[in-house]
């Protein structure tokens, strides 16, 4: 199992694995006792959550420039 780290914060991490060619997305609750959610998606399940936060941000800046 080859799992690399793309992005790690205090609540997202986002992992490659290059064994399955999937992503693991693991979401923390935060705070004293987090609770932890991982999902696994394909590239293209990833592109799709991608493309609907580029517009969420896009309607949140209330414009439509490429991000």
């Amino acid at each position: 199992m080859a799992w690399t780290t793309i992005f790690e914060n205090e609540q997202l991490t986002v992992v490659v694995d290059d064994e399955k060619s999937n992503i693991m997305v693991e979401l923390s609750s935060g705070g004293y006792r987090p609770r932890f959610v991982t999902a696994h998606w394909s590239a293209e399940e990833a592109q799709a959550v991608i493309d609907a936060l580029r517009k969420a941000v896009a309607a949140v800046r209330k414009d439509d420039s490429p991000l």
